[in-house]
């Protein structure tokens, strides 16, 4: 699926392949939520289409199609962060390691069974352990004709330079907010303002997110609002150690933020909880900044330890400690 805000990215990748520029290898980054999955799956489908239309968009009929729908499409692979083999963790630390990388670089260096495209997409390619990308690099270095591989991320910066410097990048920034308010709207979404606030300016995140959240949200507030309404925010944390790490660390972290935009600026700034204005401004106004700022070290901290297994009970224990004592 093209969505109405990547019409320019699709025009620029449908030129490449006119004029027969198509690049061997092209990074899709930006905003997690702006739907470069989506992107890559069109344009991977796309090549591989045996009538495209006119827009360079794929049939949906013909054999190929099929064949990706169904997921057994031999010259097309889709590569993700997956667990180690043979964990224990129930919440195993997911990336891309060397061996599914050979595996990848061994099938695209196989003659095309359709004679066309070899083509790949590595999800969440900031994943790549160091040796995995090294791997990657003779393939990148070394392309055979009419090989593709699309690397997706968030986080382009935790790709290696080596990585980078052979690919192609094409950004996808966040949709100006009526486009994103329409779109949503025409989805369905109640409240696409707070969604979209939520979401930070991401469409597909605040589709995807908002109204499985909300509750979640409502978990966390009720944690961080417990010492001003006489209960023990402690007692939250176990229920907070089983929302997913990343998603409610990036919520603390919205926290965090308004308190220092209130802190430091008007306290009519915009800020991400606007249903919570009145305590945070109240927070604000009696908390010290450096100890906002050593929590906000402490947030980010937590959230790079991507690749440790951490007891998250104590994790947000700690959290809301420090949280109490602003």
């Amino acid at each position: 699926m093209i969505y109405p805000w990547q019409q320019q990215q699709w025009h620029r990748m449908m030129q490449l392949k006119q004029v027969q520029h198509m690049p061997h290898a092209v990074l899709l980054y930006g905003e997690e939520g702006s739907g470069k999955v989506d992107f890559a799956q069109s344009l991977a489908t796309a090549l591989l289409c045996r009538q495209p239309g006119q827009n360079g968009e794929a049939c949906g009929h013909c054999d190929s199609c099929r064949l990706i729908a169904a997921q057994t499409h031999p010259d097309f692979s889709v590569l993700k962060p997956i667990p180690p083999e043979k964990t224990k963790s129930k919440k195993p630390v997911l990336n891309i390691r060397i061996d599914e990388i050979r595996r990848l670089c061994s099938k695209l260096s196989s003659t095309s069974q359709y004679e066309g495209y070899r083509i790949a997409i590595i999800e969440k390619a900031d994943k790549m352990l160091v040796q995995a990308a090294n791997a990657l690099l003779k393939t990148l270095e070394e392309p055979g004709d009419q090989t593709l591989i699309i690397l997706v991320t968030s986080r382009p910066h935790r790709l290696p330079v080596t990585v980078r410097s052979r690919c192609q990048s094409l950004r996808f920034p966040q949709p100006g907010e009526k486009l994103a308010l329409g779109w949503l709207q025409a989805q369905g979404i109640k409240m696409p303002e707070v969604a979209l606030k939520y979401a930070h300016g991401a469409p597909l995140r605040a589709l995807n997110q908002h109204e499985e959240s909300l509750e979640q949200r409502e978990l966390l507030a009720k944690a961080l609002l417990a010492r001003l309404n006489g209960e023990s925010s402690l007692a939250y944390a176990p229920k907070l150690a089983n929302l997913p790490k990343d998603i409610s660390m990036g919520w603390l972290m919205d926290w965090v933020n308004d308190l220092v935009r209130l802190k430091n600026t008007e306290l009519n700034s915009s800020i991400i909880n606007e249903k919570n204005r009145p305590y945070l401004i109240k927070l604000a106004q009696g908390s010290d900044l450096k100890r906002i700022f050593a929590l906000n070290d402490m947030v980010i901290g937590y959230i790079r330890k991507e690749t440790i297994a951490l007891n998250l009970q104590l994790v947000w224990e700690n959290l809301l400690i420090s949280w109490d004592s602003l």
